[in-house]
């Protein structure tokens, strides 16, 4: 089974979304948590399960929050590199160094 490694860059995406939801309502920061959570397990169950979207990258997209978890399989770990909202351009994300 692979390890999951959570980069620096995604820890910062997650940081800016939970203070975001913490000024809205932690009970939805609560949910947001939790929907994040199982797409993680999710991914680490089943790393292949979904399909290369950009530079060898997967996205695998929240069920209740409008955020994709972008992550990259090694030889030794399922890497996520970013949460991002979908809304947001793709060049933006293409431009992150990952």
């Amino acid at each position: 089974m692979l390890v999951l490694s959570i980069q620096l860059t995604a820890k910062d995406d997650i940081q800016q979304i939970v203070d975001y939801y913490d000024e809205v309502s932690s009970n939805i920061t609560d949910i947001f948590l939790e929907s994040l959570y199982t797409e993680l397990k999710l991914i680490e169950g089943n790393p292949f399960a979904f399909q290369i979207k950009y530079r060898n990258t997967r996205v695998s997209y929240l069920k209740k929050f409008s955020f994709g978890i972008h992550y990259r399989i090694t030889d030794k770990a399922i890497e996520i590199l970013a949460i991002l909202h979908t809304s947001r351009h793709s060049k933006i994300w293409k431009q992150k160094s990952f």
